[in-house]
C-alpha cells in the first residue's frame, strides 16, 4: 500500500512539472535558433581592399605587404624582384564590431589610418539575414618631399569611403560588392577630378580547409575625363590565401603597385593586357592583448 502511494506521488508530482514547462514555454514562444555567419573571408583584405572581417575587441593583427617590381621588367630585374615596395601595419579590435587601423608605405611615403565598422551582420535560422555590411573609411597622407616648399599640408591628404557589403553563399562560395568614393585634396592636372566613384567586386573559393583562391577588381566610373583614364587603370588582382595557425599567408599577382584604397584604386599605372603585373604577398600575425 506504501508503495503504491509513493508511485501516485510520483505520477502527480511529474505531471505538475510537465505542466508547469508547457505553461512556461506559453509565456515565453519558441526558443530562437539563429546562427551568426562567420569567416566570409580569411583575413581582413580580400588582396589590397578590405573584407568584412575584423577583429574581435582586444586583438592585435601585425600586418606586412610587399609588393615587388612589373613581371615585364625582364631578366635584367630578375621580373621585378629586385624591385620593392612595402607596408607595415596595426590592425585592433576596438569594441565589438569595431576595428582601427594604420600603417607606412614606402610607395610615395605615405601614412594611412582607417576604421570599419560592422552595420548588419548574416545570419540563418529563425530570422534570415542574407548579407553583412560594413562602413570603411581611410586617410592617408603622402609625406614625399615636392618640388617647392610651399606645398600645402591639406594637398597631400586623401580619402577614402566605402560600404562592403558580402555575402557567404555556402561553405566554399562568398562575394562582396564595394560601393566606394575616393577623395583627392589635390590632384596634378586642372582636368582630373578630385572625386572619383568606384564599385568593387571580390570574391573567394576553398578549395580546402585552410587554402581559397581571392579575387578583385575595382571598376571606376562617372569620372571618365582626364588624365584619370588615360594615366591610370582599374585594378585587378587575383590570389590565394594559407592559413596557418596564427598566420594568414596571401600570395597574389595584381596591377597595382600602392596598398593604400585611394592609391590603388585610383592610382595603378599598369595594365594586365600589357604585362604590367606585380608579384606580392601580405603576411598577417594577430595577437590577443
Amino acid at each position: 500500500m506504501k508503495q503504491l502511494n509513493r508511485n501516485i506521488l510520483f505520477i502527480l508530482l511529474f505531471s505538475s512539472i510537465i505542466y508547469a514547462q508547457d505553461n512556461l514555454e506559453s509565456l515565453l514562444g519558441p526558443l530562437s535558433s539563429n546562427s551568426i555567419i562567420t569567416n566570409t573571408f580569411k583575413s581582413t583584405r580580400v588582396i589590397n581592399a578590405h573584407s568584412i572581417e575584423i577583429f574581435e575587441p582586444h586583438q592585435l593583427d601585425l600586418r606586412i605587404s610587399h609588393r615587388f617590381g612589373l613581371l615585364n621588367s625582364g631578366a635584367y630585374e630578375l621580373y621585378g624582384l629586385d624591385q620593392a615596395t612595402i607596408r607595415i601595419g596595426l590592425e585592433y579590435g576596438l569594441m565589438k564590431n569595431m576595428m582601427l587601423g594604420v600603417g607606412r608605405s614606402s610607395y610615395n611615403k605615405t601614412y594611412d589610418g582607417f576604421i570599419k565598422y560592422i552595420l548588419l551582420k548574416q545570419q540563418r535560422g529563425d530570422v534570415n539575414i542574407p548579407l553583412s555590411i560594413a562602413y570603411f573609411s581611410n586617410i592617408a597622407l603622402t609625406s614625399l618631399k615636392q618640388n617647392y616648399e610651399d606645398y600645402p599640408f591639406t594637398g597631400r591628404l586623401s580619402f577614402c569611403n566605402q560600404f562592403i557589403i558580402a555575402s557567404k553563399i555556402n561553405s566554399d562560395l562568398s562575394v562582396q560588392l564595394m560601393p566606394t568614393i575616393v577623395h583627392w585634396n589635390m590632384v596634378d592636372e586642372s582636368s582630373e577630378s578630385n572625386n572619383i566613384y568606384l564599385m568593387g567586386l571580390a570574391a573567394r573559393y576553398m578549395i580546402s580547409k585552410s587554402v581559397s583562391i581571392n579575387s578583385e577588381y575595382f571598376i571606376r566610373y562617372l569620372n571618365s575625363s582626364g588624365l584619370s583614364t588615360d594615366n591610370y587603370f582599374n585594378s585587378f588582382s587575383l590570389g590565394v590565401d594559407i592559413e596557418t595557425g596564427g598566420h594568414v599567408f596571401q600570395l597574389h599577382i595584381t596591377n597595382s603597385l600602392p596598398m593604400y584604397e585611394s592609391g590603388f584604386m585610383t592610382r595603378t599605372q599598369s595594365a594586365w593586357p600589357e604585362g604590367g603585373i606585380h608579384f606580392g604577398f601580405n603576411i598577417s600575425r594577430e595577437f590577443n592583448l
